[in-house]
């Protein structure tokens, strides 16, 4: 390894989501390469990333400013510029036209455009752009086997300039425990594809069928999606059975409260939360789709149609109604899964050999 390799990392704002977590924990882990970062927002009136950075320097600028972003790129010596979310990709995309002293090497943390209430028109004009600085970048980050495949069929990337590198967790010294309260809980970003309104029918026919339980629902209002929900909740006459939390700073303490993770996405880049549900010692029961079935065991029937809401309430059911026994093995099963496979620390040492393979070439 050389210790003389310099990276920027751009990333367009430190609000705490998946990518931005992610990258927050890979970069306190490098060893063997200098890092910093460049944001436009260090997103200080909300949920941010800045705290969790440890090591290294964080410059920022706005988004008018791109001047300064040039400026530290001209001025920093880097050897690579690892940029992070369309903006940054664009940005960078446009500053290597003029600087052709760095590797630009992107990271894709979603199929952007596909979900639903995202705004396609938008996404289809500004793709044909992405599409040519993807091409024009010495290597392309794909974060699960299921956007690789989308990069190649829509954008006609080359599979070889396309490296599949899951996102990872730090794995902890964790006792197996589970609190037997009947509690499921999601957290995500309160926006349509994640499956909010999936979750709240699963509720409604776990009342049907008599389950005690409650529900911890988790997560950001980002467009005022939650009065949706809150009416949704009225209808089903879940009121008693639900907790709704849209500012919390743990997510551990959140895992430690519940016994059953229900994750109904329609869609993700990955699903870190997912992921780090089951380093959390908590079961995952979520969607059939793919990246999320690429970690999550379908061990015990726990990946399911997002749709059978009435089969998923079943399956809860028989997980609370025979003392947890059950839900104790898919726990263990998932847990033994991530430990083998996906570790932050096998993460950082994939992007660290992707960087010198570049630098060297």
């Amino acid at each position: 390894m050389n210790n003389d390799l310099k990276v920027l990392h751009v990333i367009p704002t430190l609000k705490k989501d998946g990518a931005e977590v992610q990258l927050a924990a890979v970069l306190n882990e490098f060893k063997n390469v200098n890092c910093e970062l460049f944001t436009f927002d260090l997103y200080k009136n909300g949920d941010s990333i800045e705290d969790s950075i440890k090591k290294i320097s964080v410059h920022s600028s706005s988004f008018f400013n791109i001047i300064n972003l040039y400026k530290l790129i001209k001025n920093g010596n880097y050897h690579i510029v690892h940029s992070h979310l369309p903006k940054a990709d664009f940005y960078i995309g446009f500053i290597s036209f003029f600087n052709k002293s760095f590797k630009h090497i992107i990271s894709v943390h979603a199929k952007y455009g596909t979900r639903s209430g995202e705004n396609k028109m938008k996404y289809f004009f500004s793709n044909i752009l992405w599409k040519q600085i993807l091409k024009k970048s010495v290597g392309v980050i794909a974060i699960s086997n299921n956007i690789k495949k989308w990069l190649i069929d829509e954008f006609k990337i080359d599979e070889y300039e396309i490296s599949v590198i899951h996102y990872g967790v730090k794995i902890k010294e964790r006792k197996l425990t589970m609190q037997n309260n009947n509690v499921i809980g999601m957290a995500a970003r309160i926006l349509p594809w994640k499956g909010w309104m999936n979750t709240l029918e699963v509720a409604y026919h776990l009342k049907k069928y008599h389950v005690e339980f409650k529900l911890k629902l988790a997560g950001s209002d980002d467009i005022g999606y939650l009065k949706n929900i809150r009416t949704k909740i009225k209808e089903y006459d879940l009121v008693d059975n639900i907790e709704i939390l849209t500012h919390f700073s743990n997510i551990d303490n959140f895992f430690n409260e519940i016994d059953l993770f229900l994750f109904l996405s329609e869609s993700e880049g990955f699903g870190l939360v997912a992921l780090e549900s089951i380093e959390s010692n908590t079961a995952v029961v979520c969607s059939n789709i793919s990246p999320l079935n690429e970690f999550v065991l379908d061990y015990e029937n726990c990946l399911v149609d997002r749709d059978d809401t009435k089969n998923i309430a079943k399956l809860i059911k028989y997980y609370f109604h025979n003392n947890h026994e059950v839900l104790k093995n898919v726990q263990k099963n998932q847990k033994i899964n991530i430990v083998k496979h996906f570790s932050l620390g096998k993460t950082v040492d994939a992007i660290e050999k992707l960087y010198i393979n570049k630098y060297n070439n």
